[in-house]
Order: C-alpha cells, then structure tokens, then sequence
C-alpha cells in the first residue's frame, strides 16, 4: 500500500519545514512520495522545499485555490492511498500505522479522515475545538452517516482515500471556494463505499484561521455553513481568503 502525501502551499515558510520534518520522520512506511503543490507564493515557500527536501516533489500550480492544488497534486501521485494534509500540520508518528491498519480491515472502505488539534488556540478557546471536531463531527458520523446514510463530513486537511475512488468521483469539487468541499467529497464517496471519521486519527494544526478574527465567531460561522450546506445542499462562501 502505498501512500502519496499531498501538500498545498500559499505562503507557507513558517510553516511547510515543520510539517513536511513531521512526515519524513514517519516510522513503518515501505513505499511513499511527498508532493508539495506551490499555489503561487510569493514567499520562500518553494525554495525551502528544493533545498531542504530534495526528495520532496515540488510542483507549481498557478490557478489559485485550495481544491485546485490539492486536485494537481492528486494528478502527479502514484500512490494507492492518497492523503491530504494542510502546510501547517503536524503528523503524529503513529498516524500511517493506524490509517493502514483502517484500510486493511475495512476493504470497503475509501476514505478516512481525523480532527485537528490545535497547538496554538489559548486554552480559553479549547471548547470550541471540543464542539467542533467532537461533538459536530461525531454527531454526523454516527447519526448521519452511519445510520441514515445521509450525510457524512470529513477534514479535507486531514483526510486519505482510495485512490481510484478519488478518481472516479472526480476529485475535489473546484467550484467550492471555501467550506463544504471536505463534506462534499464525502457525499459523493458515499455513493461508492463507506467513509467514516475518526476522532483518534488527528494531526496537530495551527488555528491561525479562528486567531485571525474572533474565534466564537469563527465557530459559529462554521457550525452555520454546515447546517446550510446541510440544508441547501451547496457552500455558503463566495469570497476566499487565500491562506494556506
């Protein structure tokens, strides 16, 4: 089994030594490619890349966005599992032993996804990671998901799939500017097999997107872009701010 770990950057060299160190130090991988998909920075992103991970397959993207960089980097990858991490994410060393071990007991399974720990949300904040990613998310995965085959809802910046189901289904859907593409691929993967989501299978992130403004209402902008797209079956965002 094979893993390809496929990385989207903009702007990212605070960040893409930490988390591109963090997977090479990964134990118990047999056979894996990185691919860091350049989405136009305009910083030294790309050059930290080349010179301090020469292994590292660095590719350009010049068509702005998220799901368009992680759908070229999908493109370029060569392996059975297809993973998706975001440039500020930290994988903890245990991460691929579980995933493989998810999909090899599961043959119908084609995706696996996990929440985000963040390492620099103030404890005062932590509650709304809890609500987040273990109340919301698990909510879905056993109501929605599980038992009415309805819904399901996934960390697009934490997430591995089947490579051929990627495929098959199209990819990421590059309409979608913001929230909403992680629970779309999971609909569309639903109609194919099963997805589910998982609360032990977490990567460390930063919250540099709910620090930005005010972290409750960012939380909540969340929680009302779910129930939205929940409802009226489309993303409640028409503007992106490119950070990642």
């Amino acid at each position: 089994m094979k893993f390809s770990f496929i990385i989207p950057a903009y702007n990212e060299e605070k960040r893409i030594e930490t988390c591109l160190a963090s997977i090479m130090q990964l134990p118990d991988i047999a056979e894996h490619e990185v691919l860091v998909v350049d989405n136009n920075s305009q910083d030294a992103t790309a050059q930290i890349v080349r010179t301090k991970f020469p292994e590292v397959k660095l590719i350009t993207e010049t068509e702005q966005g998220m799901c368009i960089a992680r759908n070229k980097g999908a493109s370029e990858a060569t392996g059975d599992i297809l993973v998706f991490f975001d440039a500020d994410c930290v994988i903890p060393e245990w991460w691929t032993e579980r995933v493989t071990r998810k999909f090899e007991d599961d043959p119908g399974l084609l995706a696996v996804s996990g929440p985000y720990h963040f390492f620099d949300l103030p404890w005062y904040y932590k509650w709304v990671e809890f609500v987040d990613f273990y109340v919301l998310y698990v909510f879905v995965e056993y109501i929605l998901n599980r038992l009415f085959h309805k819904s399901g809802l996934m960390v697009g910046g934490n997430l591995a799939v089947r490579r051929d189901a990627f495929f098959t289904i199209g990819g990421f859907d590059t309409s979608i500017l913001f929230y909403g593409e992680d629970m779309d691929i999971a609909e569309r993967l639903m109609k194919l097999g099963r997805v589910r989501y998982h609360i032990g299978l977490w990567v460390g992130s930063s919250a540099r997107r709910l620090l930005a403004g005010n972290p409750l209402k960012q939380g909540f902008w969340y929680l009302f872009s779910y129930v939205w797209y929940l409802t009226v079956g489309e993303s409640r965002g028409k503007r992106y701010e490119e950070v990642r």
